[in-house]
């Protein structure tokens, strides 16, 4: 889990305080009784000050969220839980990372987010998506995975073995929508699971989920340190941990 240690640090460190902490001046004489002071700043046309503030608080519950989810994801997997872990994995790689994806690199989803009724922010097209990655991963260093692994991998409806897919299958005891994962005559999705299976299922966990996570850990380093202002040896040392990471547990999950 020590991939998802690093994304959790941005909500413990010092560090990253800047998520949590906003410095806002306001005149005192000018605040009404009870008001709030995000609707100061809107009353005062101070709407760059408003969206940060609306922004800082976005990361903090995008990163927690994938934290959680994650975490006890894998917690799940050691106890052979498998249909809970791939159940918990949906969220994460399905929905919180568009979100975070749109919050990154399009320039209006703050406006949207506030303003816009009906406004989704975990719904895109499948074009758009894909923009959204190639985007990231342009924006990403050295990273082996590619824009074509992480759609085939995560959302992928057509690859039996995508998260999108896998987790439906756990979610629900039937699948009728695709001949992929039609659940078998006299059989429910991973009820009846043995140690074969579980095995097999491991082994998906292990060979894919440290390069998303990898992926998604590098994603949030661009949205956290174009976000706020941190100390420029910070990246540094986190790239020198991540690095120690991967030689002590080499080969195993993140």
């Amino acid at each position: 889990m020590s991939l998802t240690f690093q994304i959790e640090e941005f909500l413990l460190r010092k560090e990253f305080k800047e998520l949590f902490v906003q410095v806002i001046k306001t005149d005192d004489n000018d605040i009404q009784e009870g008001e709030h002071l995000l609707d100061y700043l809107l009353r005062k046309g101070r709407q760059d000050d408003y969206n940060h503030i609306i922004k800082m608080n976005l990361i903090v519950g995008l990163l927690s969220d994938i934290c959680y989810f994650t975490q006890e994801a894998l917690v799940c997997s050691l106890k052979q839980r498998l249909t809970v872990t791939f159940s918990l994995l949906r969220k994460p790689f399905v929905y919180t990372l568009i979100i975070i994806l749109r919050l990154l690199f399009e320039e209006n989803f703050i406006e949207k987010f506030n303003n816009e009724e009906g406004f989704d922010p975990a719904s895109v097209s499948p074009e758009d998506r894909t923009a959204l990655i190639n985007a990231s991963i342009e924006a990403i260093q050295n990273n082996p995975i590619t824009a074509d692994d992480l759609n085939t991998m995560i959302f992928d409806k057509l690859v039996a073995n995508s998260i999108i897919n896998l987790s439906e299958k756990a979610l629900h005891l039937t699948t009728t929508r695709s001949k992929l994962f039609n659940t078998e005559k006299q059989n429910f999705n991973f009820i009846f699971s043995n140690q074969e299976s579980i095995d097999s299922q491991w082994e998906y966990i292990y060979s894919r989920l440290p390069a998303l996570l990898l992926y998604v850990l590098q994603v949030a380093d661009i949205l956290v340190f174009t976000s706020i202002q941190v100390d420029e040896g910070t990246y540094e040392k986190r790239l020198k941990n991540r690095i120690k990471i991967f030689k002590k547990y080499s080969g195993s999950l993140g």
